[in-house]
């Protein structure tokens, strides 16, 4: 079942020893919001791309910085 992600619904759900996870939902303002996954056995959304980011692989380029005025004059 799902529910808001509100933290009387996770303690509850903690005390009677059931697995949360948050997954992204569209409200009806289109908007993006987390709601609980609530359940016994929820190790089958652990393999779902929407539960958990997928691995990036990020490309990083070094940048020259300008220096200021200032400096390039103290380094003369």
């Amino acid at each position: 079942m799902t529910y808001d992600n509100a933290e009387e619904v996770r303690r509850m759900a903690r005390s009677h020893v059931f697995q949360m996870r948050l997954i992204p939902m569209t409200n009806t303002h289109h908007a993006t919001i987390e709601e609980l996954v609530i359940g016994k056995d929820l190790s089958w959304l652990d393999k779902l791309p929407a539960v958990h980011d997928p691995e990036a692989e990020y490309i990083v380029r070094k940048t020259e910085r300008k220096r200021s005025n200032k400096r390039r004059e103290q380094t003369r």
